[in-house]
């Protein structure tokens, strides 16, 4: 989890990223952070995630927590 905030969707090598989060190509911010954990679906159609969190003030507390893991 370390180095997500601020990090290109699909950049680690040896994960197995879908396609569709590859090309998406976007920057990990809280922004784009609480449109993924809401709905991954609607922020990159075809993507393999399987969940999503559904309570905003939860999405709030994981964003803020990666934001600090990533030393932001």
């Amino acid at each position: 989890m370390q180095g997500v905030f601020g990090r290109t969707s699909g950049g680690i090598g040896g994960f197995p990223y879908s396609q569709e989060l590859i090309k998406a190509h976007i920057v990990w911010n809280e922004k784009s952070l609480e449109q993924w954990l809401a709905d991954p679906d609607t922020l990159v159609p075809g993507n393999n995630m399987e969940f999503h969190v559904a309570k905003a003030e939860e999405r709030s507390d994981v964003i803020q927590f990666l934001k600090e893991a990533s030393g932001k």
